[in-house]
C-alpha cells in the first residue's frame, strides 16, 4: 500500500458542456486537457454524452468535469478562471469546440 497525505487545500471542480464533432473521442479531449501547461489540473472525467434531439447534425455534447489543485495554497478565482479558459481554447483550436 502507499499513503499520500490529504491535501491541506479544497479541491476545485469546474465543469464544461462542448458541442463537438460526432468524430471526436473523449480519449483525444484528455489528452489534449492533459497537456495543458496547467500544474493545477489534477482529474479529467467525462460525465455525460449526449447526441440525438436538438443538436447540429452531426454533432454531439460532451459533459466533462475538471479537479483543480494548488498544493501550496487555496486557488483564487482569477487562477481558476485561466486555467479554464484555457482548456476552452485548446478544445476549441484543436476540435472546434463549442460551450454548450
Amino acid at each position: 500500500f502507499k499513503f499520500v497525505d490529504i491535501p491541506k487545500f479544497n479541491k476545485i471542480r469546474r465543469d464544461l458542456a462542448l458541442l463537438i464533432n460526432k468524430e471526436v473521442n473523449y480519449i483525444d479531449l484528455y489528452e489534449a486537457a492533459r497537456k495543458s501547461p496547467s500544474k493545477h489540473l489534477k482529474n479529467i472525467n467525462l460525465y455525460d454524452v449526449y447526441e440525438g434531439k436538438n443538436l447540429p447534425e452531426g454533432k454531439k455534447s460532451y459533459a466533462m468535469s475538471f479537479e483543480l489543485l494548488n498544493e501550496e495554497k487555496t486557488l483564487e478565482d482569477k487562477e481558476i478562471a485561466k486555467v479554464m479558459e484555457g482548456l476552452i481554447k485548446i478544445f476549441q483550436k484543436n476540435f472546434a469546440a463549442e460551450l454548450r
